[in-house]
């Protein structure tokens, strides 16, 4: 599809109402990466979004070998997976409404004065050896919901802090930083719990949290003025109700199923590698956190790949095979579960995961109009937040079945429901979504 200026329009699919129809954008191009860093707020919001993504690997690897090492329990390490997503369900579409018509930039500043405090008591209780499993689903729970932010508050003021020219580098460029720290985190978090323990991991994190706020305080993207549509949705508080348009689109509907896939079979998958590393392997912390990186390196190269190749016609054939291409490598573990073909797949993998998750945010911006893409990342966060039943279904799997029983079932079943989407995707032209 060519590229059509910003006052075309098009028809939302189970709608008779005309949106405005924006250009689709690239993710990335490499000339332009260098004018983003001569813009200050554009800087910060990278540092933040570089940081915050450290901070969340280290945890993600860390907390699960805590829980391990407390409980023994497969199960259990998976639960706190589901936990963390708890919030996605039950805020992340309220974060999005509320990002639609409120300062930004304040909410930002909130949210990590937040995460500060919550990090720093975490970081005594684990000092003070108090720290139990009770204690570790808590503050899983309270990252949880500081995730939320990150796409409809963080993201959106990294994109208003550039020129629309500049917005695909920007993104892309994005993309690809948090899949390097994805890697770096657990690379981090491995080696420092083995050194010096839970506590030493979240004296890291509160560390991040307050550079962060110190770099989001001084901001200086003036939040936009609510559009028309969003202040008369604010006074009859349907801002708090999805947009009808979005709901009744068939192509994102399509992009929200394979979304659910994703978080269903795909990403609880991640959350065992731990468990994986340690109850098959015997790794060592350090070891664990090194083969839990490999996901995240792939994905650095991944993301870096699909900035370059994707088109606005193939923004969903990325998003979509790549979520094919991660179930068909768990089921290959699952036929050859060893140290060395899990690091080979872990690495494909990450390439895999990143045609997906660096499409998604680019699909979702190119469908909603402006004064809704609060709430269609809201929409998005709910679907995200399916991933705690996911985990929840993956410890329980893992713990009953073992390993290789266990990513045999979840990539069968996940492959069956991409069967099902691949049909409706036959019978509806994706390429308008972007």
């Amino acid at each position: 599809m060519s590229r059509q200026g910003p006052a075309s329009r098009l028809h939302l699919s189970g709608s008779h109402r005309l949106v405005p129809r924006r250009s689709p954008l690239p993710l990335l191009q490499p000339t332009d990466t260098r004018l983003l860093f001569a813009r200050p707020d554009y800087r910060r919001l990278w540092a933040i979004g570089g940081l915050t993504g450290v901070a969340r690997w280290l945890e993600f690897v860390a907390i699960a070998i805590f829980a391990y090492e407390l409980t023994r329990s497969p199960a259990l390490v998976a639960l706190l997976a589901v936990l963390r997503m708890v919030p996605y369900l039950l805020l992340g579409f309220l974060t999005g409404a509320v990002a639609d018509i409120i300062d930004r930039k304040r909410l930002l500043v909130a949210t990590f004065a937040a995460m500060v405090v919550a990090s720093g008591t975490m970081l005594l209780v684990t000092a003070m050896g108090a720290a139990t499993y009770t204690a570790a689903a808590a503050i899983v729970m309270v990252s949880g919901a500081f995730w939320t932010t990150d796409m409809p508050v963080r993201r959106r003021l990294l994109v208003d802090a550039v020129k629309p020219g500049i917005v695909p580098a920007a993104l892309g460029f994005d993309n690809a930083t948090m899949y390097a720290t994805r890697a770096l985190g657990p690379l981090i978090g491995g080696a420092t719990y083995q050194a010096v323990g839970i506590s030493g991991i979240y004296a890291l994190i509160a560390m991040s949290y307050l550079v962060c706020l110190a770099l989001a305080t001084r901001v200086g993207v003036p939040s936009d003025a609510p559009s028309r549509g969003a202040l008369s949705a604010r006074g009859k508080l349907g801002f708090l109700l999805p947009p009808r348009e979005l709901v009744l689109d068939r192509r994102f509907q399509i992009i929200m199923g394979v979304t659910l896939v994703y978080n269903l079979w795909c990403w609880p998958f991640t959350g065992m590698v731990p468990v994986i590393g340690q109850k098959d392997f015997a790794l060592t912390p350090a070891l664990v956190g090194a083969l839990s990186a490999c996901d995240g390196l792939g994905g650095t190269v991944g993301a870096l790949a699909v900035g370059l190749l994707a088109t606005p016609r193939t923004l969903f054939r990325f998003y979509f095979y790549g979520t094919l291409a991660c179930l068909v490598l768990i089921l290959g573990l699952a036929l050859h579960l060893t140290v060395g073909a899990a690091v080979i797949i872990l690495l494909v993998s990450g390439i895999a995961a990143a045609a997906f998750s660096s499409t998604q945010y680019a699909l979702v911006y190119n469908i909603a109009p402006p004064e809704m893409r609060g709430r269609a990342t809201g929409m998005l966060s709910i679907f995200i937040g399916s991933s705690m039943l996911g985990h929840w279904h993956a410890g329980l799997l893992f713990q009953m079945l073992g390993s290789i029983a266990a990513m045999e079932v979840m990539a069968c079943e996940g492959l069956a429901a991409m069967l099902v989407l691949a049909g409706l995707w036959w019978r509806t032209p994706m390429h308008r979504a972007g």
